[in-house]
């Protein structure tokens, strides 16, 4: 049954995200009940053990986690708040919108956010050890939250509304970024004659191990490669074998480490790299100020 402690939880699309908060918080002792639209989210719930909600869950509900997409938020919250008790919360899991999404639908309900900073790439993925951004206006619904994600094992953080958009790119560039970078690099690769499969498992373990250093030491101090060491030479010869498109990318991420590593250089190897990976492209003035 739920309690003060153990609020009844309504999740509202089952994708990975939603599969994943409504598992893991019913084994986590809450009354978790779901809802969506498509055979596909019907199917997940029925292999993860999660009950579909009926009319009279949804009026019991006391928080109602919307893990839908951006783009469907609203529609979704306008279509499901008739059928929601008045003392029932709104609970967006977006990282890029504010809470003011919520404001319409909502019709005087508290709302909030919770996006986990977890990459989820499946159901099964699992949420414990990691941060979650939290937020709402509501004093009853803070600590609410505070407690949903302690009973995840999730770190709460606070982001200001204001800075949504930059924290949900710098999220995106430390997840989505760091796919991509892979890809890239198994791209290279595999134009040396390495085959994909070898790439992609070696070049993942580098790259834990590189996580890990940085774990270990901080960002500054986790940072590895020709460029901390201002071997001028190598970077040439990179520059010289990648495939034209990974190029530019290699350029710009060479340029921020030599930005970090060139207090630590000798002047001359330093002014070599910033020659070898040409101009860097700065903010302008006006961006700059903000």
């Amino acid at each position: 049954m739920g309690s003060p402690h153990r609020p009844r939880l309504l999740v509202v699309g089952l994708g990975r995200l939603g599969g994943a908060l409504a598992s893991q918080l019913q084994r986590a002792g809450f009354q978790v009940r779901v809802r969506t639209r498509f055979a596909s989210g019907r199917r997940t719930a029925k292999g993860l053990g999660l009950r579909e909600a009926g009319e009279a869950d949804l009026r019991k509900a006391r928080i109602c986690l919307l893990t839908v997409p951006d783009g469907a938020l609203g529609a979704v919250a306008s279509a499901l708040a008739p059928a929601l008790a008045r003392e029932a919360a709104l609970v967006h899991c977006s990282g890029a919108l504010p809470l003011d999404v919520l404001h319409g639908p909502a019709g005087g309900r508290a709302t909030g956010s919770f996006h986990p900073l977890v990459a989820v790439s499946g159901s099964d993925t699992p949420l414990a050890g990691h941060a979650v951004a939290v937020a709402t206006r509501s004093r009853w619904l803070a600590p609410e939250l505070v407690r949903l994600a302690r009973a995840l094992d999730l770190h709460p953080l606070r982001v200001p509304e204001r800075g949504r958009s930059a924290y949900h790119a710098g999220a995106s560039l430390a997840a989505a970024g760091l796919v991509s970078l892979l890809d890239a690099a198994v791209e290279t690769w595999v134009s040396a004659g390495v085959d994909r499969a070898s790439a992609e498992k070696a070049l993942l373990g580098l790259m834990g191990s590189a996580l890990a250093g940085v774990r270990a030491r901080g960002l500054r101090r986790g940072l590895t490669g020709p460029v901390v060491r201002g071997d001028a030479d190598v970077v040439q010869g990179h520059l010289a074998h990648l495939p034209a498109e990974v190029a530019p990318l290699y350029r710009m991420l060479m340029h921020r480490a030599l930005e970090r590593a060139a207090p630590g250089l000798p002047r001359p190897a330093a002014l070599r790299l910033a020659l070898l990976l040409g101009p860097a492209r700065r903010p302008s003035r006006r961006r700059a100020r903000r």
